[in-house]
């Protein structure tokens, strides 16, 4: 398929308010009617449709000037969890030419109504541009000089230098109490180390990135608190982890464990034997690599074949050099076993982050599982993971974990039908056409004794008997699944699968009915939040409002994209209110 490129849309004529089927609490989004169209122009504005809640997040002053955020130019905003904008859009004509000066605005112009403490700066993580000039730049804050660990906002900046959207949600009001109680650094995480540890395991313990110190706020109200964060890796209580480890500073109270192991061209392939999984023995013997013709180990060459395809879906569909965008090497041990129990199990595939980069697989046993080398799905899932630590670095927990877990299953999805359609090395097909298989994650590694054949079903998630399918009934922050980061991810997947084919939803929790826009504009709209507007923290409402904003830039306000986008969520149940364009009197 040729790649969908950037249009102004038809106006739609008429307009109505549509709104999600659960209570909607704490978020509220303006849908000011601009004229219709990826681009500006010098048509009269439509009139918009107010929302009362909105209206009066837009009246708040932006900072010490005279000016509220609507007469700054922003028409649209949603209120976070910490009471402070996580959403505005509009076009503010502010000539911003860097990634620096879109952080410096946020500090500025926008202080007042963000409430940023007057010791917070912001630090750029990334920075990008678009084919169409637009600059997404992912900010950290900072306090004291100190990073708020995970506390990020995603900015878009117009080819114009106009600030268009900020998105996500930043502390506010920070202030950290000065604490003369501090332990060493080592200190600290040796401490908090020693009850984590498996009997007699300590010796496994590894530092990839020595403790520094950071800011944790561990959500609305809480207080922020002065800790260390490290990148370790040891064998566990829980078995093998790596991750990324945060302590109070002041006792080595141990306040997250956020790991950096998500589970399920230059190609590196190695045999790994069949022992259980030990990191720092890795990658293992090496068995074939790029231009090597096929070896006599079938699941070595099922594996180069999946990464390749992944590879070139990436590449062709979505302009992308490997993971990170910068042709990193593709590294893939094959029969591996992994700990967690009694015994090593072949029941598993992961992609292991900072240090290792690389995918692992198991064999499975026969039973649950057959190799997992064998399903293409896991390998495009697990490059995938790979794919979002590079960009939005979503957090591996709750919601944003979910969305993480969520991203890997649709781009797999689409990988699996952009194969399927023809696609190859030697470019992308005609067009992208899904069969019924697409919506089923897993299923070519599924044993005879995996419930329903699957490992998720995209288009009715309940039918795992684990995965949620409405937001009312997600897996709260804290639940199992580290707060649901494979359960609640049918959540997003079910609103790619509507968005796609369009329907309902499978359980009739909503009455939404979607108009489907095709897998080929669905993943597009999904693959530009994640690696444009996502950030580390992006939770379900926040998704719904980068994709609907992805929608936007890609097709244009009010297209059927942008409103299917919007009728997606809205089936899934994820709170949100949204307009369509109104065309003034007497037309454009």
């Amino acid at each position: 398929m040729t790649k969908n490129r950037l249009h102004t849309s038809t106006v739609r004529h008429g307009a109505w308010l549509r709104g999600s089927a659960v209570p909607f609490i704490g978020v509220t989004l303006l849908g000011l009617s601009i004229g219709c169209g990826s681009e500006r122009s010098g048509q009269p504005a439509a009139s918009p449709v107010v929302d009362p809640d909105a209206a009066a997040i837009l009246a708040q002053p932006a900072d010490a000037s005279d000016k509220t955020l609507g007469q700054l130019g922003f028409d649209s905003a949603a209120l976070g969890s910490y009471g402070t904008p996580m959403y505005l859009s509009g076009h503010v004509p502010l000539g911003i030419r860097s990634a620096d000066e879109a952080a410096q605005v946020l500090l500025t112009t926008l202080r007042s109504a963000l409430r940023l403490s007057p010791k917070d700066s912001l630090s750029v993580r990334q920075a990008s541009r678009d084919a169409q000039g637009r600059l997404f730049v992912r900010v950290q804050q900072r306090h004291q000089g100190l990073l708020v660990l995970h506390k990020e906002a995603a900015v878009q900046i117009d080819a114009d230098g106009a600030l268009n959207t900020v998105l996500g949600e930043l502390v506010p009001d920070l202030r950290l109490t000065e604490t003369a109680s501090t332990l060493p650094a080592d200190v600290a995480l040796s401490r908090a180390l020693s009850g984590l540890f498996a009997a007699g395991q300590e010796a496994s313990l590894q530092v990839h990135e020595a403790p520094t110190q950071v800011v944790f706020v561990a959500g609305p109200g809480r207080e922020p608190v002065l800790a260390y964060r490290a990148l370790v890796e040891f064998e566990a209580s829980d078995g093998h982890a790596l991750e990324e480890l945060v302590v109070q500073a002041s006792d080595a109270r141990v306040l997250g464990r956020f790991t950096q192991r998500h589970e399920a061209i230059n190609r590196q392939m190695f045999d790994y034997g069949k022992k259980c999984l030990n990191p720092a023995t890795l990658p293992g013997t090496a068995s074939r690599k790029e231009g090597d013709m096929p070896v006599t180990d079938v699941t070595v060459n099922k594996v180069y074949e999946g990464v390749g395809n992944t590879y070139y879906f990436y590449k062709f569909q979505n302009e992308r050099d490997s993971f990170d965008d910068k042709g990193a090497a593709l590294k893939s041990s094959v029969h591996v076993t992994f700990g967690g129990g009694i015994s090593c199990s072949p029941n598993n595939a992961a992609w292991l982050g900072s240090p290792y980069f690389q995918m692992v697989y198991g064999d499975g046993d026969g039973t649950l599982f057959v190799n997992l080398a064998h399903a293409f799905d896991v390998s495009a899932h697990e490059l995938t993971h790979a794919v979002t630590s590079s960009t939005s670095a979503l957090v591996y927990q709750n919601e944003s974990g979910a969305m993480n877990e969520g991203m890997s299953d649709i781009e797999a999805a689409a990988a699996e039908a952009w194969v399927e359609s023809g696609g190859s090395s030697m470019g992308n097909p005609a067009s992208i056409t899904p069969s019924m298989k697409t919506w089923l994650i897993g299923e070519a590694a599924a044993g005879p004794m995996l419930p329903g054949g699957a490992l998720r079903f995209m288009s009715d998630p309940t039918k795992d008997m684990s995965s949620k399918d409405n937001y009312a009934e997600r897996i709260m922050p804290g639940g199992p699944d580290r707060g649901g980061v494979h359960y609640n991810s049918g959540i997003p997947n079910l609103a790619f699968y509507l968005l796609s084919e369009g329907g309902v939803h499978p359980r009739m929790k909503t009455k939404t009915t979607v108009s489907g826009i095709g897998i080929a504009k669905a993943q597009r709209i999904f693959y530009v939040a994640n690696t444009k507007l996502f950030t580390a923290g992006t939770n379900f409402q926040q998704a719904r409002l980068a994709t609907a904003k992805a929608a936007e830039n890609l097709y244009g306000r009010c297209s059927p994209e942008w409103a299917a986008t919007h009728m997606a969520w809205d089936a899934v149940g994820v709170p949100g209110t949204w307009a369509l364009c109104v065309t003034p009197p007497g037309g454009f």
